[in-house]
């Protein structure tokens, strides 16, 4: 095993890295991005997903406001007819997707970053659109020809991750984590716990499933020596709060508070040993 620290990338740092501009965000994310080898930045596919479903959701949301707003003229139109059709949809673009993504609330989360995903859509297409017939914008922003833009944009896009990051395909590790059930049912308890207290303070905010997938995946990681030390980097609260609360469960464990005859106080000390000393979470 090489003794040295690999860098995790949660979802929100990829996409604060690679839309730092759209999002306004500064130059330190991407440059201690290039300060890093590639074998030392990882991205698990389960972030590199749910990045890819970010970007489909904010051109989701752009693409029905302007659809929803062109004139049904549209072909009738002088180009510079069309253009103040577009720079009044530019002008209350915020207004326009908060009416349309209450529309989509049961499937896309309310986000700040996919509200600048979809405005970014909007402004680096606004010529394009401007130049389309009717028939055209209906292809590309509604139906088939759509579904293949999207698909070059995302390659392109996943391809730039792939280039600086290793790409770690999370599903190779599940049925070697199944094996392990001591070691999850361990971490379980506590994530169980956190997210029990959470409930009874009706707090609405909880891990998802997949921070929790996550988390247990970087266990097993360093637990089976894969690596040697990792460190997540995160703006997620939700993270440290885990961290914390399995900590709190195993010290229970180790101390005879949660395992009164010490039959898993060995698999605690080392899972707990690994937290403190091998793992850690930055922003």
């Amino acid at each position: 095993m090489i003794r040295k620290e690999v860098f995790f990338l949660d979802t929100n740092i990829i996409l604060k890295w690679v839309y730092r501009k759209v999002l306004n965000e500064s130059k330190s994310t991407e440059d201690f991005i290039k300060s890093l080898g590639r074998e030392q930045c990882v991205v698990l596919d389960i972030n590199l997903s749910e990045f890819v479903t970010i970007i489909l959701d904010s051109y989701t949301i752009f693409s029905t406001v302007v659809y929803n707003n062109l004139r049904v003229d549209w072909d009738n139109l002088s180009i510079k007819e069309k253009l103040q059709v577009l720079e009044n949809i530019r002008k209350n673009f915020d207004s326009l997707y908060e009416n349309v993504s209450s529309l989509y609330s049961s499937q896309i989360p309310p986000s700040g970053i996919r509200q600048a995903l979809a405005k970014s859509f909007f402004i680096n297409m606004y010529n394009r659109i401007a130049n389309w017939s009717f028939e055209e914008i209906k292809r590309h922003l509604v139906l088939k020809d759509k579904t293949d833009d999207l698909i070059d944009y995302i390659n392109l896009e996943k391809e730039k991750i792939s280039q600086s990051c290793t790409i770690l395909t999370l599903s190779n590790l599940l049925i070697d984590m199944g094996k392990s059930l001591i070691i999850n049912q361990l971490v379980d308890e506590g994530i169980r716990k956190f997210l029990s207290r959470l409930k009874q303070n009706k707090f609405n905010k909880t891990p998802s499933r997949k921070d929790q997938l996550i988390f247990k995946a970087i266990i097993f990681l360093l637990y089976t020596n894969q690596y040697y030390k990792i460190v997540l980097i995160t703006d997620d609260d939700d993270f440290k709060r885990i961290h914390n609360e399995v900590l709190n469960h195993l010290n229970d464990i180790i101390h005879g508070k949660a395992d009164p005859r010490g039959e898993y106080k060995e698999y605690a000390k080392e899972i707990y040993n690994i937290l403190t000393s091998r793992f850690s979470i930055k922003n």
